[in-house]
């Protein structure tokens, strides 16, 4: 298939992940307990593992009787594990534990690390039926004094939100030092996340390798976080991302983590809580400096790591394109014509629908059926003529996944020998069109595409698919642009010759009318700002020029330079600079009106489209 192209080494990183808090703060508790020297900590530790060595450590230096405190910041398994110590072997010391606000906030019921101490320092608790992975983890450790050989092994926890990455983004990724023989319970995220978001799992000597590989079977996921609680927000987020549904069981202890996990995952919000910031930075949802602080608490160098990944994959950590998709240009290798046909007379849209569904690709590549194809198809002898309203494309990326929505050129051209003023007003007006979208796309602020010439994933078009207003009949590619941009999707761009598909314009007024007022009745429905800021420029810098003609003065000069930037990326020829001139004069001249009357007609007509 095309899926596994997505997945090649050309992105693959190897990433360090912190040790197991699960595992070394029941070994630091053990060694407590026998008298052992406490294993040394370092800075790169989570700070939950620090926090409870240097309580321990205190522990040991404290005189009978003396009034001691012990700060734990907001580690609940510091506390959970003092509290049995303190009563376990000081017992009646005037010993107070403290700590941050939300940590007095935590419910004092007893928990499985209330169980796991106990078993710990000696108490014989009979095993019950579905026991908690980390009650499992004390009873290994305890037996045979295996704590004493076991090596600290990486954070299947911190390992969860790699997969997130990879399951919304692509590519593949090593993670060094997980065990497939892990005593960590944690460790069944490989297992969910290849039964339902395809990212597999190779173990290898030195970790895990995880790669995309397929797209999800079904939209819908069913899962028990009873005994997994820290997976709930990566893959809340994950859910979210791909447009999929979560039905979660199990979760009444997550209103009672370091933050409301449930309300902070609906409200996209850190709350101080290293795991909902690391998921949420997954998901490319913005988080500060500030909120990013609290991420010490398990995997003190994730932000920066999660940078580093970010630049390999051509963006930056604010979520703005780094470098254009066309330094990459994909491959097409693996390219399968597929045409939707409006059969059934339901529309574009619903043809467009069938035909997204029924692709097996990871990508699809999309055209009008009356475009001619972009060079770089016809000249890999893979160009056709087909009859139906769209030609689809499946293709894979070479070198990992790009972008959710690849914006690709288009050209504008008469085929006489001899065009029309209708014609040449429309390829000029055309010529500026697309000048402006690849600028604004290039910038990260994209405002316009175009179906007759677009790659998209086919899994975030699913995932948008309810947001393209199916009562609309047109606008399929503005309204995607739109969902795709909300939704947090990477918009990018590919803007060289060889990509650049060509299309005709119309050829009599009445056409020509039909099709402005068209586009112009979708402009009510959008809701982008970066779209209804640069319509608000446009509409506005218009009737400026149309109650003061001398406004053209100011615009014309711009505007012109857009359309000769344009057409000398798309076939320069000096010779036709002078009739061009005169031909963009005329648009400038007459521009106002024919927006005035497409946007009222268009919005008077909208029902008929």
């Amino acid at each position: 298939t095309c899926v596994t192209a997505a997945t090649t080494v050309r992105y693959r990183m190897s990433i360090k992940l912190p040790i197991s808090k699960s595992i070394a703060n029941r070994i630091l508790l053990l060694q407590a307990i026998h008298g052992d020297e406490l294993m040394p900590v370092s800075a790169a530790m989570p700070d939950d593992v620090i926090v409870l060595h240097d309580a321990l450590a205190r522990l040991r230096e404290h005189r009978p009787g003396e009034p001691l405190t012990l700060y734990l910041k907001n580690c609940g398994t510091a506390l959970r594990f003092l509290q049995v110590h303190l009563a376990e072997c000081y017992p009646g010391e005037p010993i107070t534990l403290d700590g941050d606000p939300r940590l007095k906030e935590r419910d004092g019921k007893p928990t499985t690390q209330t169980t796991s101490a106990l078993i710990l320092h000696g108490h014989d608790i009979p095993v019950e039926p579905n026991e908690s992975p980390y009650i499992t983890m004390s009873r290994k450790l305890m037996a045979n004094g295996e704590w004493r050989r076991a090596k600290v092994e990486a954070d299947w926890s911190s390992a969860a939100f790699w997969y997130e990455y990879i399951a919304i983004h692509g590519g593949d990724l090593k993670l060094e030092g997980l065990k497939q023989d892990s005593l960590q319970g944690d460790r069944i995220v490989a297992d969910i996340y290849a039964e339902h978001f395809g990212v597999q799992t190779t173990f290898t000597p030195e970790g895990a390798l995880i790669i995309k590989r397929n797209l999800p079977k079904h939209r819908q996921v069913i899962l028990d976080f009873t005994a997994t609680p820290d997976l709930f927000p990566a893959i809340a987020l994950t859910c979210e991302k791909l447009g999929m549904e979560l039905q979660a069981t199990g979760t009444e202890r997550l209103r009672y983590k370091e933050s409301d996990r449930i309300e902070a995952v609906q409200k996209h919000e850190v709350r101080n809580d290293h795991r909902m910031a690391m998921a949420l930075m997954c998901a490319d949802y913005p988080v500060s400096i500030e909120e990013q602080a609290c991420i010490a608490k398990s995997y003190p160098k994730y932000a920066e790591i999660l940078r580093t990944i970010s630049r390999r994959f051509r963006r930056s950590a604010d979520g703005q394109p780094t470098v254009n998709v066309e330094k990459v240009p994909p491959s097409i290798s693996h390219i399968t014509p597929i045409r939707g046909v409006n059969d059934d007379n339901l529309g574009k849209k619903h043809a467009l629908s069938k035909l997204i569904h029924a692709a097996s690709g990871e990508y699809v590549w999309l055209h009008d059926d009356d475009v001619i194809m972009p060079p770089i198809l016809q000249s890999e002898g893979r160009s056709c003529s087909v009859s139906g309203l769209t030609t689809q494309w499946s293709y894979s990326p070479q070198g990992g996944r790009m972008a959710d929505l690849i914006i690709l050129p288009l050209r504008m051209e008469s085929n006489l020998s001899s065009p029309s003023i209708l014609e040449r007003l429309q390829i000029a007006e055309y010529a500026a069109i697309q000048e402006v979208t690849m600028m604004m796309a290039k910038q990260g602020k994209a405002v316009m595409c175009s179906g007759a010439n677009l790659i998209v994933r086919r899994e975030a078009w699913l995932a948008c698919e309810s947001n393209l207003h199916p009562e609309i009949p047109s606008g399929d590619d503005m309204f995607l642009l739109e969902a795709m941009k909300r939704r947090g999707y990477r918009v990018e761009v590919i803007d060289t010759p060889e990509y650049t598909a060509v299309v005709r314009p119309q050829t009599s007024w009445r056409a020509f009318w039909r099709q402005r007022m068209r586009w112009a009745g979708k402009a009510p429905h959008y809701t982008d700002p970066d779209i209804l800021r640069y319509g608000r420029i446009v509409l506005i810098a218009n009737v400026l020029q149309f109650l003061c003609p001398l406004v053209i003065l100011l615009k014309f000069p711009f505007e012109y330079s857009l359309i000769r930037r344009r057409q000398a990326i798309d076939s320069p020829d000096p010779k036709s600079s002078v009739s061009n001139l005169w031909i963009a004069l005329l648009l400038e001249i007459l521009y106002p009106y024919y927006l005035l009357i497409s946007l009222i007609g268009g919005i008077l007509r909208r029902n008929e489209w």
